[in-house]
């Protein structure tokens, strides 16, 4: 069985992936890091994670895989969305 590397959702995925480890980094040295910790701890990669792979599958054809990161991470990183922010409707879970 061989399937083709879809380049797009490959380096949207490690966009995604490096940009979390290292809001977790910086979050984590914060004095706050304790108190928050829920914000960057292993459930919460995890569960973000699990969202990237399902918003993998549905990048706009015409946005590129670092726009699509870029959106995906400032939503998905509660430190980094804007007040009021909603979720981006084309990886919205429904």
């Amino acid at each position: 069985m061989t399937q083709e590397l879809d380049w797009k959702k490959y380096q949207f995925i490690t966009t995604v992936q490096t940009a979390l480890i290292n809001n977790a980094i910086n979050l984590s040295l914060n004095d706050d890091a304790i108190k928050n910790r829920a914000i960057f701890s292993a459930t919460s990669t995890l569960i973000n994670m699990d969202d990237a792979f399902y918003a993998a599958d549905r990048i706009p054809k015409e946005m590129n895989a670092h726009k699509a990161a870029c959106q995906f991470v400032e939503f998905s990183c509660e430190n980094l969305r804007p007040e009021g922010q909603q979720v981006p409707l084309w990886f919205a879970r429904y």
